[in-house]
């Protein structure tokens, strides 16, 4: 499912690499042309021009990070960008303007340049990319990926858009609110374009649910399995 992507690419920054860094912070390697460090009881680390976290698969870039200490809480602005290669070989990007993660609730956030969109794509291995984008994604920890502010996303097996994309791990469940959610099929044993006033997909069982006010259609490509499914 397409908002896996978001998922797989904003859930938390993963392990330190083996690799001499410049500055060491709370498990993670990271290179900039600055580092300030502030002591005292409000430790913070700052870093400046050319940001660069990179460890275990994900790389993240920006013009600036702070790193504080107390509530163990990363900052970044300014061309964010985030790239990570999952063990299936898939690259996930996604980019931004400003982005925040607390290691210790492992909630965080990424938004857009003012007026502008957070744009991510999925590209698997011999398979054409996925893209997306929303006015603002949240996370929480390895709950919750929420694309707010109008979500959309496109690709050769997945279409959607909605005021709001909340995807939910634990139970594999995609709902669409807000702005009567449209949905798109186009791969399987069955395709299905709809609207509704909001869409609920699963991932086990594969399900989609509309409710309220639903129209649309479905194409089966096996009529025997259409036959078997209407007894």
């Amino acid at each position: 499912m397409s908002a896996l992507l978001l998922w797989l690419l904003l859930a938390g920054p993963a392990a330190a690499a083996d690799a001499p860094p410049p500055a060491s912070v709370a498990g993670s390697v990271v290179r900039s042309k600055e580092w300030v460090i502030r002591r005292g009881d409000n430790k913070e680390e700052e870093f400046i021009g050319e940001v660069r976290y990179q460890s275990a698969g994900t790389r993240l870039t920006s013009d600036w990070a702070l790193f504080k200490h107390a509530d163990r809480s990363w900052q970044a602005r300014g061309a964010v960008s985030v790239r990570r290669e999952t063990k299936d070989g898939s690259v996930l990007e996604a980019k931004g303007e400003r982005a925040g993660h607390s290691e210790e609730t492992k909630r965080g956030y990424l938004d857009p340049v003012p007026g502008e969109r957070v744009r991510f794509t999925r590209t698997a291995p011999g398979l054409e990319p996925d893209h997306g984008e929303s006015g603002r994604v949240t996370w929480n920890g390895e709950k919750r990926v929420t694309m707010s502010g109008g979500a959309k996303v496109w690709g050769p097996r997945l279409e959607l858009a909605a005021d709001e994309a909340v995807y939910e791990k634990a139970e594999g469940r995609l709902t669409l609110n807000g702005g009567r959610p449209v949905l798109r099929k186009v791969e399987g044993e069955w395709t299905t374009a709809l609207k509704a006033d909001q869409v609920v997909a699963t991932e086990s069982p594969r399900r989609i649910e509309a409710r309220g006010r639903v129209t649309g259609w479905m194409i089966f490509k096996d009529r025997d399995k259409l036959k078997e499914l209407a007894q």
